[in-house]
């Protein structure tokens, strides 16, 4: 394997990782922590908002992580020309997806007149929705058009 094939697998396990992440969390929000917040009392709701604030910061970065190498990934599948026409239509989907998923999340300008914290009125459902369309996209992608290294 050359040095730039192990930079792209480098870069390929960053932005699955960061997938794994993100996706990873709100499925456990709405699994786990959201039903669990809602039937206990105030003391718990103060833990699993502070649990929501603190991963909202990892899921920040990850969502950094997943637009950078997502960038690069992309650009270089798409300079090879190896891609074609299916590969360019189902990335294109996994993108609008992925955006659409952030958007909903928080990464929209904060509304000033309202107190309302970013990504508070986004259903949580339709956000991990939009992720996992993303995610399985990728999955198809790296599988069907995945090149072999070395």
């Amino acid at each position: 394997m050359t040095v730039s094939d192990w930079f792209l697998l480098l870069l390929r396990l960053a932005h699955a990782l960061a997938a794994m992440m993100w996706l990873g969390g709100g499925v456990y929000f709405l699994l786990a922590l959201r039903p669990a917040i809602r039937a206990t009392d105030d003391t718990a709701r103060a833990v699993g908002a502070a649990a929501q604030r603190a991963f909202g910061e990892w899921a920040q970065v990850a969502t950094i992580v997943m637009l950078a190498t997502g960038a690069v990934l992309s650009f270089e599948r798409l300079s090879t020309g190896r891609g074609g026409l299916t590969y360019a239509i189902l990335l294109a989907l996994k993108i609008v997806s992925a955006l659409a998923a952030f958007w909903l999340a928080g990464l929209r300008p904060k509304r000033r007149a309202s107190g309302a914290s970013r990504g508070a009125r986004a259903r949580p459902e339709l956000i991990a929705g939009l992720g996992l369309v993303a995610f399985v996209l990728g999955v198809v992608l790296a599988s069907v058009f995945g090149r072999g290294l070395g």
